[in-house]
């Protein structure tokens, strides 16, 4: 007898949930459209690449990394491009303005005194842009432990359809 009556109950919050569901102007999908994240590829590795530089990460782990806020990401690039377009939450540390002297405190200070070994994810525009290698370099000889490079960097991320943070209005 009680089992039944569980089993009405359910029966007509489902049905109740379905029906405020159609009518509602903020309506949930029934179907899910999810896109695929992994290219197929695996990393984008540059050939400038050297044995001991941090490992290379696809746009896949990236993505996850980016949802599981387990990384803080490093935008190696110039302020201006940086407030064009960049991943939510990415920490600015252009690399062609760090300084000659006082580079560790400098990197300190703008990673807000973070461990050494928590994860870093260094990126910059893509293929054509070898600024976060050369970064993640910098940070590896500093002393970071837990560096890697997002070579597909913020144009791959915006070519798979996900958030970027803008500060300007930039054109192309």
């Amino acid at each position: 007898m009680i089992f039944r009556q569980i089993v009405v109950i359910m029966a007509i919050s489902v049905a109740f949930g379905i029906v405020s569901n159609i009518v509602s102007p903020n309506k949930i999908p029934f179907f899910g459209h999810y896109r695929s994240l992994s290219s197929g590829d695996g990393p984008i590795v540059p050939p400038t690449a050297e044995e001991g530089d941090p490992p290379f990460i696809a746009i896949d782990v990236a993505e996850m990394e980016f949802s599981n806020y387990d990384a803080v990401f490093v935008d190696a690039r110039d302020p201006e491009e940086f407030e064009c377009g960049t991943i939510p939450g990415s920490i600015n540390i252009p690399f062609e303005y760090m300084p000659d002297e006082g580079l560790e405190a400098y990197i300190d200070s703008a990673l807000g005194d973070l461990p050494r070994e928590h994860q870093l994810i260094v990126f910059c525009s893509g293929e054509e842009c070898d600024l976060s290698l050369h970064l993640g370099r910098n940070l590896m000889m500093l002393g970071y432990t837990n560096v890697a490079v997002f070579f597909g960097g913020s144009r791959e991320w915006e070519k798979f359809g996900l958030e970027m943070e803008r500060q300007v209005r930039c054109d192309e």
